[in-house]
């Protein structure tokens, strides 16, 4: 899972150890553990550990980013030190977060990852896609990428938080291209929710399907249509994520 015989020491002294079954907190000489139960994350960026202690879920302050093979603080948690072992186990969640890390990092209660079902249904919904009109296909990838909602209202949502950009929907839906498409365009217009996501130059045929290769004046950097329309930016350390609020 990552954490595996791992260590960190955070300024102020704690030392986190993690072993395949439980991670362990020492400070001043005083050590306490806690079992490790769930990992969540897309794998090949970050890995946050949920806790569960005295009935209450935790999410651990420490997570591991592949990329970097690095452990490091998990975004959201207070940068300084952890000033005790509440802090250093992590932010407690309500019973209500905590069901949407399983809605979006699981496919059921007793089925681990994400599977057919989580997108498509099961029994009498199956399958779910066939159902869903293409204008709501955002809505359903936004389940788990998050929707623009009161908390992201601006035109410009990059601006009034740099970290929006994690969230895909989010900057898709306040570009040019989205509103001119008159809600045509969606996140399977380009991904195939089935792979991975591929390298930027990928997307080029997807962008020139409406946009002419022969627009005047002409693209002097083209073909290279995403990486200077939709830049990365790593607005979270040890994070980068590509802006889908198209240029």
């Amino acid at each position: 899972m990552g954490f595996d015989g791992k260590t960190l020491r955070e300024r102020g002294g704690t030392l986190y150890s993690y072993d395949a079954a439980k991670l362990a907190i020492t400070r001043d000489g005083v050590r306490r553990e806690a079992p490790i139960q769930w990992s969540f994350g897309a794998g090949h960026f970050a890995r946050t550990l949920l806790l569960k202690q005295d009935g209450r879920w935790i999410e651990h302050r420490i997570s591991q980013y592949p990329q970097s093979g690095r452990l490091s603080l998990t975004p959201g948690h207070a940068a300084q030190p952890a000033d005790g072992f509440d802090m250093a186990f992590g932010i407690v969640q309500s019973e209500a977060n905590a069901r949407r890390c399983f809605d979006c990092h699981s496919t059921s209660e007793t089925q681990p990852g994400i599977h057919c079902q989580r997108c498509h249904g099961e029994g009498d919904n199956h399958p779910r896609e066939a159902t869903i009109k293409r204008t709501k296909d955002i809505a359903l990838c936004a389940e788990c990428h998050r929707s623009p909602n009161r908390e992201y209202a601006s035109p410009q949502p990059e601006i009034e938080d740099p970290a929006s950009i994690r969230f895909a929907p989010v900057g898709l839906t306040a570009s040019k291209c989205y509103t001119a498409s008159k809600d045509a365009l969606t996140c399977v217009t380009c991904h195939d929710p089935h792979t991975d996501v591929k390298p930027a130059m990928a997307y080029d045929a997807k962008c020139l399907a409406c946009h002419s290769p022969k627009a005047k004046p002409p693209c002097p950097r083209e073909p290279n249509c995403a990486n200077c329309h939709m830049p990365k930016s790593s607005p979270i350390p040890l994070l980068t994520f590509t802006d889908h609020r198209i240029r």
